[in-house]
């Protein structure tokens, strides 16, 4: 088999190069499987084999000295790819790895020979053989003896771009840092040669980049690999050549992506180099006596030693600051330049994956100026504003002609580079920097920005507003011009989007500083709020709540009515159009697909929602979910209460505040029941309402908010609802039914019906499962209820009946549970919440009822859908978990359990119940297993068995995965 295909590369070494290269690669994995039993020394009896055949005819076939060369070439540069990639064992590996080794010297002295003597064909094959090699990992010691004459070839045109990339490869492999010295020191000279200088020039200024590209490579290569030898070199004059030509390739002419994409492989050298300047060592020595100086030096040659500044002194490390200060400088403005957009009539040429391509090299180079903040600190800042001063002077000089001046839209353009190398400094500029900011932000600076016209300076600008906030934070006195400057543009469609954003950033971080200055800020929204797009008005409507919200309440109301008076204006528009609809027959009452359009009036109805659900997220308080104790939690509900009673008894725009939500949302709730977008806006609007500890005028009170869930879930059985019934019972029971458990099972806290008034316990050990209400039952002393205490009480239990009932009316089947899993989960969520947070009134609906619900919970443990089933079982954990120490709510529980328990151990008992996949065995180790513990963890390790045993997924990967 060896000889037959040495015969056939033999024959095939003049050509078709593919064939000569198949069967190469035919030779080399047959050596594979045959070294060393069968093939020993092969790397030496191949290359002594084909140099014997040289000048001699195979099958008719002359073999010249340049095709062994090139043949035996390829043969050697397809063997450390195929070491690579072989799949052998670890003994067999080590054989071949040895004798690969024994076989190393007769490669590199074959590919000197042919460096030192090799045609104009071979040479360039001997380099990519050579980086084959070392891309296998050959030590740096083999190679050292052929590296000048790789060097060598960087000098020469035919063989620079093969040298080129077995430097690369040389460079970043593993052992170059412990060479670095002799690879920096070869390299350098090569780099700074006039040659290099020629072909660089060549490059940049033919703006050619198929002659830069691999030069621009290997000198990027070289600088992310040793920054740090490059930085304790910085004043040497080879080092200054290397610094220029690296200046030269970011700032390689033309547009990136559609011109060239070789200016990007400088940036991460930019990036290493300043890592590497500042961690040279700085002068702390002071005026310290003598020995301070020497630990300052002692420590100082450590840090050089680490960093390749061996022998630098304070006085050079100063010197080499303040040269790549320069450095830097240049730097920037190259940068900024290869930040501009071209004109937009060339701009429009471009395809979207090059308008992409560039706004990514945009960012990129935004990361490079952040670097170089580090180098230059304030100074870049002052340059960035010094040109776009001048940038400004030249604008107003060009507005005096035509606003169609080619001379115009070219400042604009260079104008919005500077804008964005100020922007992307927001992410490193201190907030505290008091010096070049407020320069900019001055009328001498920003006041003069364009403002009147529509291009794409005004609308980095604005992001650049946005991207300050937080310094906006520590100097109010800008915040009004910014504002200024920002809402006109939200009725620019072209730069509301950028606008909006802008504003939301401010009114975020700024919402205390613009207290004062609400007025005025409500005055420029009103005059722009008629052309605002619809698509960003929601945006706005919460930046502006953001800031409502920090208003004392008597404050808020009348700049809450100017900004939904608009909102409220149009939604009861919508009302009473569908109420014509609807009394006319000509609204559909049906729920409209995914796939359909809504109605136009249902459509405008919609917007209105989502600028309601803006503006109570902006009103919703940051200190919301601060930590309580019960009593706190009970007297800050009672205040709320007592505020809003107060205000609304006060205030007649209060009035017509909450007259007008209620109004809203209890019309969007009757009119479209079976609308399936109006009645998830309607419970993210509710949801969003529901705190216990804040008024507002436009969050509607508790009692209300019942009714809203009751009438919704009432007409169409959405899960959405039962979310939002879900939450109300999280947030309000506590604080509305009295507080905590001893609270209302003390005397005369017993409701005759028999219905108790509770906060549940839900033992420790569950995760997530603990009531913190219960946990603090003792310290909150025993008190008759209040009637309004009683009736939230009432509330709560008539609610979950009113669930129960609807969603039962509509299951009746496992089927019916597997076609409606969404409803299910937040079902069961519900019924766990009531478990948690009100299990007396869970245990207020009547035995018959409580025992059709654990039936129904059992049954749905046959269901394949994940989401559905882990509410199933986090409820029956909730269930079993239960303990409580009161023994009036004890003796209930317990009588419960005894009743419905032996019927719930009879229906799993059943034949197919709740599964035909379930047998005796597993449903007696069900039983067992979960009447023999208390652990909710092993609970529910054991429901989860069991799950998993009715649809056949006991053992699978599927099952142990859910």
């Amino acid at each position: 088999m060896k000889d037959e295909l040495i015969r056939w590369i033999v024959r095939f070494s003049p050509g078709p190069a593919f064939v000569r290269t198949k069967l190469c690669l035919a030779l080399s994995v047959y050596a594979m499987r045959a070294v060393p039993t069968y093939w020993s020394d092969f790397i030496s009896s191949v290359y002594q084999d084909l140099r014997t055949r040289v000048n001699q005819s195979v099958d008719g076939i002359f073999m010249s000295q340049e095709a062994m060369e090139i043949t035996l070439l390829e043969f050697l540069t397809i063997i450390p790819e195929e070491l690579g990639r072989v799949e052998i064992e670890p003994v067999r590996k080590a054989k071949l790895s040895n004798e690969v080794t024994r076989g190393l010297p007769i490669i590199i002295s074959f590919v000197q020979e042919m460096l030192l003597s090799g045609t104009a064909s071979s040479k360039p094959k001997a380099l990519v053989c050579l980086r084959s090699w070392v891309q296998y990992g050959i030590s740096f010691d083999i190679l050292q003896p052929i590296l000048g004459l790789v060097l060598n070839a960087l000098l020469d045109d035919e063989t620079f771009d093969a040298a080129a990339e077995v430097w690369s490869e040389i460079m970043a492999s593993k052992s170059a840092a412990r060479h670095s010295d002799t690879i920096c020191e070869g390299l350098m000279p090569c780099f700074a040669s006039e040659w290099a200088k020629a072909k660089h020039l060549k490059a940049v200024q033919g703006e050619n980049e198929d002659i830069g590209k691999n030069l621009c490579q290997l000198l990027s290569t070289f600088g992310d690999n040793f920054s740090d030898w490059i930085a304790g070199k910085f004043l040497r004059a080879d080092i200054v050549v290397y610094l220029e030509m690296m200046m030269g390739f970011a700032g390689f002419p033309g547009y990136y992506a559609e011109d060239e994409t070789i200016s990007d492989l400088t940036l991460n050298f930019w990036y290493m180099l300043q890592e590497s300047l500042s961690e040279l060592p700085s002068d702390e020595s002071g005026d310290g006596d003598e020995d301070d100086a020497q630990d300052s030096q002692q420590v100082l040659s450590t840090i050089s030693a680490a960093s390749s500044t061996v022998g630098l002194d304070q006085k050079s490390v100063q010197t080499i600051k303040n040269a790549s200060v320069h450095v830097y400088t240049r730097l920037v403005d190259v940068l900024r330049k290869k930040l501009e957009f071209p004109l937009q009539s060339e701009w429009l040429t471009w395809t979207k994956d090059i308008r992409q391509e560039f706004s990514g090299h945009r960012q990129e180079i935004a990361d490079t100026l952040i670097n170089s903040y580090h180098v230059l600190h304030q100074q870049i800042l002052s340059q960035l504003i010094d040109t776009c001063s001048q940038q400004l002077d030249q604008m107003q000089a060009a507005s005096v002609h035509s606003s169609e001046n080619p001379q115009l839209e070219s400042v604009l353009v260079q104008l919005e580079a500077t804008l964005y190398c100020i922007k992307a400094l927001s992410e490193v500029v201190p907030h505290t920097e008091s010096c070049q900011l407020p320069r900019f932000f001055s009328d001498q600076i920003f006041g003069r920005l364009p403002s009147t016209i529509v291009c794409r300076a005004r609308e980095t600008a604005l992001t650049l507003v946005g991207s300050y906030a937080e310094w906006f934070k520590v100097h109010p006195t800008y915040l009004l011009p910014a504002l200024n400057f920002v809402i006109p543009a939200l009725e620019i469609p072209q730069l509301a989007p950028c606008a909006a954003k802008a504003l939301k950033n401010i009114c975020d971080t700024c919402r205390e500083s613009l207290v004062d200055a609400i007025d005025a800020f409500m005055n420029v929204f009103a005059n722009v709020e008629g052309a605002i797009d619809p698509s960003i008005k929601g945006s706005v409507v919460y930046s502006i709540s953001t800031v409502i919200q920090t208003l004392p309440v008597e404050r808020s109301i009348r700049p809450m009515a100017g900004l939904l008076g608009d909102i409220f204006r149009r939604s009861n528009e919508c009302l009473e159009a569908r109420r014509i609809a609807v009394a006319g027959g000509t609204a559909s009452i049906t729920p409209t697909a995914a796939e359909e359009e809504l109605e136009p009036v249902t459509a405008t109805m919609l917007m209105q929602l989502e600028f309601l659900l803006s503006c109570c997220k902006g009103l919703q308080s940051p200190f919301e979910d601060e930590i309580r104790t019960p009593d706190e939690r009970v007297q800050e509900f009672q205040k709320s209460v007592e505020e809003r009673n107060r205000i609304l008894s006060s205030e007649a725009v209060a009035v017509e505040l909450a007259r007008s939500m209620e109004q809203v949302i209890q019309g969007a709730v009757l009119l479209w029941p079976h609308e399936t977008q109006i009645a998830e806006k309607t419970c993210q609007i509710v949801k969003t309402m529901m705190t216990a500890y804040q008024f507002s005028p436009v969050y509607l009170p508790f009692p209300v908010l019942v009714r809203v869930i009751e009438t919704g879930f009432r007409q169409h059985a959405y899960s959405c609802w039962l979310d939002a019934a879900a939450k109300i019972v999280s947030v309000y029971y506590f604080e509305t039914t009295g507080g905590t458990l001893a609270s209302k099972m003390s005397v005369g806290n017993i409701l005759s019906s028999g219905q108790f008034m509770s906060s549940s316990a839900s033992g420790a050990g569950a995760a997530d499962a603990v009531d913190v209400d219960s946990l603090q039952s003792t310290s909150q002393a025993a008190r008759p209820r209040t009637m309004g205490e009683l009736e939230s009480e009432s509330a709560f239990t008539q609610l979950l009946i009113i669930l129960v009932n609807k969603t039962m009316e509509g299951v009746h089947s496992v089927a019916d549970i597997e076609e409606h899993p969404d409803v299910i989960h937040s079902f069961f969520a519900v019924l766990s919440q009531f478990v948690r947070h009100a299990p007396l009134a869970f245990y207020s609906n009547s035995p018959e009822q409580t025992e059709s619900l654990m039936n129904f919970a059992i049954a749905g443990l046959a269901i394949q859908e994940r989401l559905a089933l882990k509410a199933i079982l986090m409820f029956l954990i909730e269930f079993v978990n239960q303990n409580y120490g009161q023994e009036e709510l004890k003796q209930r529980v317990d009588g419960l359990v005894i009743k419905i328990g032996p019927q719930l151990v009879r229906g799993i008992l059943m034949p197919g119940f709740p599964s035909a996949h379930a047998d005796d065995a597993s449903k007696e180790k069900f039983i067992k297993g979960i009447m023999q513990t208390r652990s909710p963890k092993k609970f529910k390790d054991e429901v989860h068995l069991f799950s998993n045993k009715c649809r056949q997924l006991d053992g699978s990967v599927f099952g142990s995965a859910i």
